[in-house]
């Protein structure tokens, strides 16, 4: 699969900041837990045939527990890193503080930080505890300057501790923080490091190309006077072939000796822009600053299918449906609930109107991928369990007629509506806190409340 992005595997390195394994720090145990840690297991084959070097714990990573992370890095083929996470009864590390690599005679150190969360530390039951990087950093990266030239972090702190971090640690070159955005953020430079981050849940990937100098301080290659360069460089190219595809210039416009001049001028000023751009990547080559250029690809419209990892996530889905499938009802009946073709028989003219909304087709659209059983997705494709709610496995129990999102979903279970409309009134003004539930920017970034609404019915 990465061998669509154009790296050798003598320059490259594959690193994952953490916060990959779950989408909650907790997760309730029984049904929900069990479907999760089988998309975990997942999610770590598919980074094994990806080919990555290092993965950073996450205190989320830690949902299904410390004994189920140790399980899966039996399994994995890469590192998992935190130099922070210490058994609480043997008081020392979990797991791996740091590794060393070494690639095209650079040796790189990349260490592992996990954050503790927002005043959520770990009740002992858990069976570990995060001591704060302030007791334990300066031992590591006195161990670790002696054994590498450059040095990564890989950190689930909060992005202000990285800065922090970047601040009392010159030495610390690259962080790579994980989880903190929904979206991509270009890499900042906090004293001279920098500070990295990808969109969560593996949408986009960031390349990273860096041209090393143990002691220079770091240069954006895609400064704005290089990108104005290529720009017209691009823009010169762009009007040559235009007046080239008619033929010969020299022949085409022999009786347009205006043109001609344009076009020679033209030629002229793309072998001097040309010039201009080999000049200045030879002095960065040669100046004692280190480069960079980060760029972040779309993993599904840049990545081609790769049989393999289609095979992994056919795999965990199958697993995922049959786990699924196999779960029985919670005891909650849902009998406050009647289903949208209840509310129809009075709403007529509303309920044809939502019968060609994709909120009537919800439930379809899983049904289509295979992923009807899978607890994580259904909540926003079915009416009567909500993404919030604790016992999500109830929406393996639910009767066909709350299968899609319908009229309850928004204006709340309509059993005693049904019997007294009088006395017992809906909620007829849903607000966007019930919508942005599923409508979030993970799951629909371009959701407009105002416009948005207007589409319900």
């Amino acid at each position: 699969m990465f061998q669509q992005l154009d790296v050798k595997e003598d320059r490259a390195l594959f690193l994952d900041g953490g916060a990959l394994l779950f989408d909650k720090s907790k997760l309730p145990a029984g049904r929900h837990l069990d479907l999760a840690k089988i998309n975990a297991a997942g999610i770590v084959e598919a980074y094994n045939h990806l080919g990555y070097d290092a993965v950073g714990i996450a205190k989320i990573d830690l949902a299904g527990g410390v004994d189920f992370l140790k399980e899966l890095q039996k399994k994995s083929k890469f590192t998992w890193l935190s130099a922070n996470l210490f058994d609480l009864q043997k008081k020392e590390p979990l797991f791996s503080p740091f590794i060393i690599k070494k690639k095209t005679g650079l040796r790189i150190a990349i260490i592992g930080l996990t954050g503790s969360g927002a005043a959520n530390e770990p009740r002992e039951r858990e069976n570990y505890f995060i001591v704060a990087w302030q007791d334990l950093l300066p031992k590591f990266m006195k161990e670790i300057s002696k054994q590498a030239d450059l040095v990564i972090l890989l950190s689930s702190l909060s992005p202000l501790e990285n800065e922090q971090i970047s601040q009392q640690f010159p030495n610390i070159h690259i962080i790579i923080q994980a989880g903190m955005y929904s979206h991509n953020q270009n890499p900042v430079l906090a004293d001279n490091a920098l500070i990295c981050q990808a969109e969560r849940q593996g949408k986009y990937i960031g390349r990273l190309r860096i041209n090393w100098k143990k002691t220079g301080m770091w240069i954006d290659e895609t400064s704005d006077e290089a990108l104005m360069k290529r720009q017209e460089l691009d823009r010169l190219t762009w009007q040559i072939k235009r007046l080239e595809d008619k033929g010969d210039p020299k022949i085409i416009y022999k009786d347009s000796p205006a043109t001609l001049q344009s076009y020679d001028k033209l030629v002229e000023r793309m072998k001097y822009v040309e010039k201009e751009i080999i000049d200045s990547q030879q002095n960065m080559n040669q100046s004692p600053n280190s480069t960079f250029h980060n760029t972040f690809l779309a993993v599904v419209p840049t990545i081609a299918d790769d049989p393999a990892m289609e095979e992994i996530i056919n795999q965990t889905r199958k697993k995922i449906n049959a786990a699924g499938r196999s779960g029985s009802s919670d005891g909650n009946t849902m009998s406050d609930y009647v289903g949208s073709q209840a509310c129809v028989k009075c709403h007529k003219e509303i309920g044809e109107r939502w019968q060609r909304t994709p909120h009537a087709r919800a439930y379809e659209t899983l049904v289509q991928k295979n992923e009807q059983f899978n607890v994580k997705c259904l909540p926003c494709h079915v009416t009567g369990v909500s993404i919030l709610d604790k016992k999500q496995s109830a929406v393996l129990s639910l009767p066909d007629s709350l299968h899609n999102v319908g009229c309850e979903t928004c204006h709340g279970p309509g059993m005693a509506h049904t019997v007294n409309p009088e006395e017992a009134k809906l909620n007829d003004s849903p607000d966007a806190y019930l919508c942005l539930q599923c409508h979030s920017t993970e799951h629909d970034d371009a959701f407009h409340f105002e416009q948005d609404s207007k589409k319900v019915h």
